[in-house]
């Protein structure tokens, strides 16, 4: 069946239940459905058809998922994009998916056959007539693309077909177990898969989907509290808010799961989080766009294994290479490689021998190269170290500068670190730390937790941890944030230098004059 399908069992059995609570107020699946059907409408008089790309710059609310089963529902390619990204960002996915219409700013989507604004596409879709009309689609035809910048290069898109969403969806349930009461948090941008997926897991359980923006985190907890939320799928920065908020108002809430996919909130954030939430769990995962996700630590063996991301979702497999290809055993660090019903399609009109990522197996599946390091345990569960990105050769070795932060944010008063990596091999390296523990005793703890060849070199003050779109910390601009810090502090140095300087020159040339005068004269010395 298609993606677009999964709506269907909410509005034949749940048609009045809750299914999206945005700031506009509560929809029931049959409202939403109404809404889809009246996108589809629109979508059609705009001369959309199968296949078609439909380029979406649009944020967390009702438009964006009438817009999104409608396209599905139509046969056409739903192209989800953030909107903080630039004109000039916008312009090259508009570009390179050949857009037959962008729903975005004019100025972004002047290379789409089409272009209209989001909330006039969105007027116009509520004034539009009611469509039932359901395309005839196969399940390995593309339901969408979702660029990824990677590690490298402008970003990609990663082709996801019906057949390899709808594996994903049923995997990932079949760990976690979403059910019909559940009240799921969307505070993620749906833009962002891991955000989008939560509106697919709480369709096909008929579940309601709470939507909630970055402007509304000041009543966040009252939202979780109000609407009886019980899921929360987080980043290390909503951890670490929803932390700070409940350790000071302590409201009751019905949160019973926590998870999380990417970067981690450090393992002290998570203890503290789980305490202010009793009777919550914590569900840690591992996942890329590409093959969406790869392994689920079951909840109940966080407490033993809390490193672990857990071991491959139902149907995928797992193994560990070494940088010349060949396979490596149990505790051996090296690069993870996925293959299964999960693993997308590769990446938008590029040719696959051109593909890095996607490799084929002599069966004719494809297998996805990560990039990310890792090791698995004897019993199969996996270990993330880091990305290729976030690795470095320093004294010989080859570190993780996840390694760095992870060690740091177990430390009791550190709510985030990160390592920030070196100009060139041998540079210093710096740890940037966020929290109320002061660098110098950061560093102090540090010592017998990391080796010489991960212990930084300095570790400084962080104000704020700047974020990626996807509310991931962003060690770039985090660099930028330490550099700009340390100009202005040699600045300011520089400064009282020379104002001392020139102090301590005042007062020689005052100490001259003195001495310089007759011996027992009574005439006032100019100062």
């Amino acid at each position: 069946m298609p993606v677009s399908d999964l709506l269907e069992y909410p509005l034949l059995e749940r048609a009045d239940h809750p299914a999206v609570i945005d700031a506009d107020g509560t929809l029931t699946y049959r409202e939403l459905g109404g809404d889809v059907d009246r996108a589809v409408g629109w979508l059609r008089g705009q001369g959309l058809t199968a296949g078609e790309r439909v380029v979406y710059v649009g944020g967390n609310d009702r438009s964006f998922l009438a817009l999104f089963w409608a396209t599905l529902r139509i046969g056409a390619i739903f192209v989800p994009v953030h909107p903080e990204l630039t004109d000039q960002q916008i312009d090259h996915i508009v570009a390179d998916s050949e857009a037959a219409l962008a729903v975005c700013r004019p100025e972004a989507g002047r290379r789409a056959a089409r272009t209209v604004e989001v909330e006039e596409a969105w007027q116009q879709v509520l004034a539009s007539v009611e469509d039932g009309h359901r395309a005839d689609i196969d399940e390995d035809a593309v339901a969408m693309l979702i660029y990824t910048s990677g590690t490298t290069g402008r970003p990609k898109g990663v082709v996801c077909p019906h057949r390899q969403m709808l594996a994903a969806l049923d995997a990932i349930n079949a760990c976690l177990g979403y059910r019909q009461d559940d009240v799921v948090l969307c505070r993620l941008p749906l833009s962002f898969d891991y955000g989008l997926y939560q509106a697919l897991l709480s369709a096909l359980v008929g579940g309601t989907l709470v939507l909630a923006r970055r402007s509304e985190d000041v009543g966040l907890l009252r939202l979780v509290e109000r609407t009886g939320v019980t899921v929360v799928p987080l980043v290390p920065s909503l951890a670490q808010m929803l932390h700070l908020l409940q350790s000071k108002l302590r409201r009751p809430t019905k949160v019973r799961l926590f998870t999380n996919t990417g970067a981690r909130p450090g393992r002290a954030v998570m203890a503290e989080l789980l305490e202010v939430f009793p009777g919550s769990e914590f569900a840690s995962m591992y996942g890329m766009t590409e093959c969406k996700r790869i392994s689920i630590l079951d909840p109940d063996e966080y407490a033993e294994h809390p490193d672990s991301v857990g071991p491959p979702i139902p149907g995928d497999r797992v193994r560990i290479v070494a940088a010349d290809g060949t396979g490596l055993g149990p505790r051996e660090t090296g690069e993870i490689v996925v293959w299964g019903p999960t693993v997308m399609a590769g990446y938008w009109r590029i040719p696959l021998e051109a593909q890095n990522r996607f490799i084929r197996r002599p069966d004719g599946s494809l297998e996805l190269h990560t990039g990310d390091r890792g090791w698995v345990d004897e019993d199969g569960r996996l270990y993330f170290v880091g990305r290729d990105d976030d690795v470095i050769k320093r004294r010989g070795m080859r570190i993780a500068l996840t390694e760095i932060e992870d060690a740091a944010e177990r430390l009791p008063g550190v709510t985030a670190a990160v390592a920030l990596r070196p100009e060139e091999e041998g540079g210093p390296l710096l740890l940037a730390v966020h929290g109320a523990l002061p660098p110098e005793q950061v560093r102090a703890a540090l010592v017998g937790r990391l080796d010489p060849s991960r212990m930084p070199d300095r570790v400084v003050p962080l104000d704020t941890v700047p974020l990626t779109a996807n509310g991931k910390p962003d060690r770039a601009a985090a660099k930028r944030l330490v550099e700009a810090a340390a100009a202005e502090a040699a600045a300011a140095a520089e400064t009282a230098a020379a104002t001392a300087a020139a102090v301590a020159a005042e007062h020689h040339r005052i100490h001259q004059t003195v001495t310089a005068s007759p011996r027992g004269s009574h005439e006032p010395v100019a100062v």
